[in-house]
């Protein structure tokens, strides 16, 4: 932006500021993400902030009005919004465009206002407003702007102070969160935030970002039915890297070392890949070092092998008759529900984080089930799409995800249908809530019995540490297996089998009656079947220890207990 223009902002130069925001949050993918409190291979936040800003931008026509510019980027950026993060950046979006309604041009003062609106905006969005995150460094941001735009400062002095104000309240943030400073990180949202503030005052001050320029779609299609061959073996796995730089000969090379029926087309900025891998953890945590993964897909071309493996040895239960699992009880009612859910008033949405869980979710006879959970969050967009598919008025949605809950609720919010929520945390909870919903009873009493049952479930997440840290007390170095319980870190170690030992006996086995393990596309069914045994031997009053593929990526195991 030149000289003439530093006292205000119109609509085409609002436009250019947002798009040179999101180029240079696209720079800091890797960095934002890296801020995760929990040290797990999972942590999305910059990628799921980049993924929305950038959908809220997708067809944006310039327009003189900023008021304009704002109304119809907040609107793609409701439908675009990905994980927690992404729907309080949709919502901090909607406070601004609120905030300059009717303005054509932004002057120091305008800005401040839209600025302090879009705080405002963003923090009731959020049941339970937490200090420390993304949420204060908006209000910080905003309340300098504010009193800068009171001195008589100009868009762009507004704008260096509220990036200034944003970077200060960034590294306050450990100050006011215990976790972020237990794990020795700044808040990883609010660090995105920043960011993105500063971007707009690169472009103001007429600064390149190192993307300089529209960013082209690459041509990155293949047929994959032309690159399977018959001896294949292992997950089909196929992803896109997002990144900067990347070095794609050295990346395919890699990859063609790495599996089997490689296909990576692209450039230094996305990359297309499929491969045929017996371990296709290795291939993403390779992957996800050169940028932000997005589009992940694994299938176990193996299954229904591995299937029989797991059902024929692990029968080596507990003295007394095992209860059906989720699979087989969807399996066994099928016939008998088929005339009722036809005529079904509920409809119901699901979201999974694997082809195993996607298999079990529609064998459950959930209506729509969508491929989501952790590192791969569904949009807005894609929840809405889902709710629209399915033919019934009334809906119940399952995020079986604490990410997915605020973009649950932003979706329930954007269609005319009466969509309820049940806040399943984990995909366990998650089924345990379909095994109580009944066909023949009405809303009210499914939501209560599908929330009831949330609490008959405890969720043991078991995956590998990406980098050293200190949270809740326990200390973590990188590479070490680690064990959340219902979200909360509580085990670290190098023996895999001892940390899970540890862990099982936190939760308390005593207590309960079944567990249910689902493993991971990168573990195998014959080690999920020596852990089966091991749980056996170690609590024999369990009336059943049974296996089922989740084909989740990143966590090996997923450990229901009920």
């Amino acid at each position: 932006m030149d000289q003439q223009h530093t006292r205000s902002c119109d609509g085409v130069g609002l436009l250019r500021g947002l798009e040179a925001a999101a180029r240079w949050l696209e720079q800091h993918v890797g960095e934002v993400n890296a801020l995760n409190v929990f040290p797990v291979p999972d942590g999305d936040t910059g990628t799921n902030m980049h993924l929305t800003i950038s959908a809220a931008l997708q067809g944006i026509q310039p327009h003189p009005s900023a008021a304009v510019i704002a109304e119809q980027v907040y609107r793609q950026a409701l439908m675009g919004a990905r994980g927690n993060s992404g729907v309080i950046l949709s919502q901090i979006i909607r406070g601004f465009a609120e905030g300059i309604a009717g303005k054509e041009q932004l002057d120091g003062a305008g800005l401040a206002a839209a600025l302090r609106q879009a705080a405002e905006r963003a923090y009731k969005a959020v049941m339970k407003p937490t200090e420390g995150t993304i949420l204060t460094v908006a209000r910080v941001a905003g309340e300098q702007a504010m009193a800068a735009a009171q001195r008589g400062a100009s868009y762009i002095e507004v704008l260096a102070t509220a990036v200034e104000a944003a970077k200060q309240a960034v590294q306050d943030t450990p100050k006011q969160l215990k976790q972020l400073r237990d794990a020795g990180v700044v808040d990883a949202g609010g660090h995105g935030l920043a960011i993105i503030f500063e971007g707009l005052l690169k472009h103001a001050r007429g600064e390149t970002v190192e993307q300089a320029g529209p960013v082209e779609a690459v041509a990155v299609a293949f047929d994959l039915e032309a690159v399977h061959s018959e001896d294949d073996f292992g997950y089909c796995t196929t992803f896109l890297i997002e990144g900067e730089d990347i070095p794609f000969e050295e990346v395919r090379d890699t990859l063609a070392r790495m599996g089997t029926s490689v296909v990576a087309v692209g450039d230094e900025r996305l990359v297309k890949v499929h491969i045929h891998t017996e371990r296709p953890g290795d291939v993403l945590n390779y992957a996800i070092t050169f940028g932000a993964l997005t589009g992940i897909e694994i299938a176990n071309m193996d299954k229904q092998k591995a299937a029989i493996e797991a059902t024929g040895k692990v029968a080596a239960q507990a003295t007394r008759a095992p209860k059906e699992s989720p699979a087989a009880i969807g399996s066994g009612r099928e016939a008998a529900i088929a005339a009722a859910e036809a005529s079904a008033p509920i409809g119901t949405v699901a979201v999974a984080p694997g082809e195993g869980f996607v298999t079990i979710f529609q064998s459950l006879n959930v209506d729509r089930v969508i491929t989501g959970g952790q590192t791969m969050n569904p949009s807005t967009q894609d929840l809405v799409e889902a709710i629209n598919a399915v033919p019934q008025q009334d809906v119940i949605v399952l995020p079986n995800n604490s990410n997915i809950l605020m973009a649950s609720r932003q979706a329930q919010e954007l269609v005319s249908k009466n969509v309820r929520i049940v806040p399943s945390r984990t995909v366990p909870q998650g089924l345990a809530a379909m095994l109580a919903f009944n066909y023949l009873a009405d809303l009210e009493t499914n939501l209560e019995a599908m929330t009831e049952a949330l609490e008959s479930v405890r969720t043991l997440e078991i995956t590998t540490a990406v980098r050293d840290a200190q949270v809740d007390g326990t200390t973590v170095r990188a590479g070490q297996t680690i064990a959340l319980l219902d979200d909360h870190l509580i085990e670290a170690g190098d023996d895999r089998m001892a940390v899970i030992d540890a862990a099982l006996a936190r939760v308390g086995l005593e207590d309960y009656e079944v567990v249910t393990i689902y493993y991971g596309a990168d573990t195998s069914a014959s080690e999920a079947q020596a852990l089966a045994e091991r749980i056996v031997e170690r609590f024999p009053h369990l009336d059943s220890v049974e296996i089922q593929y989740g084909g989740q990526p990143f966590y090996d195991f997923i450990i229901s207990v009920e």
